[in-house]
């Protein structure tokens, strides 16, 4: 496998199986009234694809884990909502005990990751401007381009569908 993943990484090539997914739908109640609300779509790919990202993500965030924020809290292990929460209130309580006010704005960017273009992210300077290496952005590259999945309930599958945007929701590490 080591030398297969290698290879991979090398020559900026992800095998067709490490880009699809069965996206399954998993009721969110029971019993699921409405498709929209109700329903969660997990998308399970092939595990041996799952450990190459996993090498690629550990590989990325050695190189850019300095130029994130400190309050980056997703995505990220040991990271979650909680600590984001945690670090919110304290700030707050801190100002309301200095007798400054606090204001907040709250934004809630529905299904974000699902609307990330594959093509923009690619071609965006921003991950050149990272200091990334080219084996590294080509491999990202291919990782991301003909994706596709399918739908899959009991044992009934759809046809692929290509994606040319979404990512990931999982931990980079």
């Amino acid at each position: 496998m080591c030398a297969i993943y290698n290879a991979s990484i090398r020559e900026g090539f992800v095998p067709s199986s490490c880009k699809e997914a069965n996206v399954v739908p998993v009721p969110k109640v029971q019993p699921p009234r409405a498709v929209e609300s109700d329903l969660r779509p997990i998308s399970l790919t092939a595990t041996l694809g799952k450990v190459l990202e996993s090498f690629v993500a550990s590989w990325i965030l050695e190189r850019v884990g300095d130029l994130l924020n400190d309050r980056q809290y997703g995505a990220l292990r040991q990271r979650s909502t909680k600590h984001a929460l945690d670090d919110t209130l304290h700030h707050w309580h801190v100002a309301v005990d200095k007798g400054e006010s606090v204001r907040t704005v709250f934004f809630d960017f529905a299904k974000a990751f699902d609307h990330v273009d594959h093509n923009v992210l690619v071609a965006n300077a921003k991950l050149v401007s990272l200091g990334l290496p080219d084996v590294i952005l080509r491999w990202m590259t291919a990782f991301l381009q003909e994706r596709r999945q399918r739908v899959k309930i009991g044992d009934a599958l759809s046809d692929w569908l290509q994606l040319s945007a979404g990512m990931s929701h999982g931990r980079l590490v």
